[in-house]
């Protein structure tokens, strides 16, 4: 599940203006946990800098596929796949189930007037705290008031889950599109000498928040990150 996770940070991180970090999230913290666990940046994690997390330092074993003591990203991986519905995309508890958290009067759907008081709570945090750097417009979330009429299928002005899901899957195809156009857009940029692929050099330069992760994306150890290092690995 955490590498999953981290993959989609890392895309995140190319939709942002500037290479900025994705926004703070459920899947952020898991994937920057994973991530601390790695304190000598090899690019793997060992049985000590597992026994920081308890349920990695219980499964050690089972994950440690090839027996060699540590756990790489691709054996990280293969137990995120093995979590099938625990995962967080569109049909896991942080996609469109973390949505539940508005259906304020517990019936089960979502109406406009839920969703308008949700978008006021967020406005009214955003003037709190200026200071917070916004969201890229391209990579905030989907405007459901503006989408309501086309989601709401049976018009009884109320979203249910399986009208949300059906319209979150017809919409994948133009969202991934747009979010590749982004990802080819940001590596290119930061491709400063154009061989199609980022140095440690460049990343320094163009993306650092990247840096300090630069071993733990580097899956071949050869001391540069090409597209498929950073491309997220669909799970799905």
């Amino acid at each position: 599940m955490k590498i999953h996770m981290l993959a989609a940070a890392t895309l995140a991180m190319f939709a942002a203006a500037g290479v900025q970090a994705a926004p703070p999230t459920d899947q952020a913290p898991r994937a920057a946990r994973t991530l601390q666990l790695d304190t000598n940046n090899d690019g793997a994690i060992d049985r000590t800098e597992a026994a920081a997390s308890p349920r990695l330092a219980f499964g050690f074993d089972r994950l440690d596929s090839n027996r060699d003591g540590r756990l790489q990203r691709d054996e990280l991986r293969g137990a995120r796949k093995g979590h099938g519905t625990r995962g967080r995309g569109a049909h896991g508890h942080g996609g469109i189930d973390a949505l539940a958290r508005l259906d304020t009067d517990g019936d089960g759907r979502l109406s406009r007037g839920e969703l308008e008081a949700a978008k006021a709570a967020r406005e009214a945090r955003a003037g709190a705290n200026p200071q917070r750097p916004a969201r890229d417009a391209h990579a905030a979330r989907p405007d459901l008031l503006a989408q309501f009429d086309s989601i709401d299928r049976n018009r009884d002005s109320l979203l249910s889950r399986g009208e949300l899901r059906s319209w979150f899957e017809a919409q994948r195809p133009q969202r991934e599109a747009e979010m590749q156009r982004r990802f080819d857009e940001r590596f290119t940029a930061a491709d400063l000498n154009g061989d199609g692929r980022l140095s440690r050099i460049e990343v320094d330069e163009k993306m650092q928040r990247l840096s300090t992760r630069f071993a733990w994306l580097d899956e071949n150890g050869d001391g540069f990150l090409d597209r498929n290092e950073l491309r997220p690995q669909r799970g799905r």
